[in-house]
């Protein structure tokens, strides 16, 4: 029997930044993510989850647009969010590198943190509330 075709992941995330060569130290720096490399004329930057087949992708902009959206919660929700394997050790890792960063949230089903890149770019880290009713079987 022939496999279906279907879509298996999300190819890159793209995310807007004005000044390329701060954006490539602060995300290799700061968030450890592996600097794959930077385009012709300096218009942009690949980057490679270290632990995840992904790609994380910044492009230079001359007006950057927010990355975030409010649904009916009123709540700035981002178009993407990343996940650890320890929220309360990366929050504390972000912290100690002078990322400003919120504190962890209760949002039931989640957890979550925000933090921000130098272009002032709205990030959430979320891991799934293994205490929270919904999971439990």
């Amino acid at each position: 029997m022939k496999e279906e075709t279907q879509l298996i992941k999300i190819g890159a995330v793209f995310i807007p930044v004005t000044d390329i060569d701060r954006a490539v130290s602060w995300y290799k720096d700061i968030l450890d993510l592996e600097h794959v490399g930077t385009w012709p004329d300096n218009e942009g930057a690949d980057f490679y989850f270290r632990k995840e087949e992904q790609y994380l992708t910044l492009v230079k902009v001359q007006k950057k647009d927010p990355l975030t959206f409010t649904a009916n919660t009123n709540y700035p929700n981002p178009y993407f969010n990343f996940t650890t394997s320890d929220l309360e050790g990366y929050h504390k890792t972000l912290q100690s590198k002078g990322v400003k960063v919120s504190n962890i949230e209760d949002h039931g089903p989640i957890m979550l943190f925000n933090f921000y890149d130098p272009d002032g770019n709205k990030f959430d880290v979320v891991v799934d509330n293994e205490n929270y009713s919904f999971y439990s079987v």
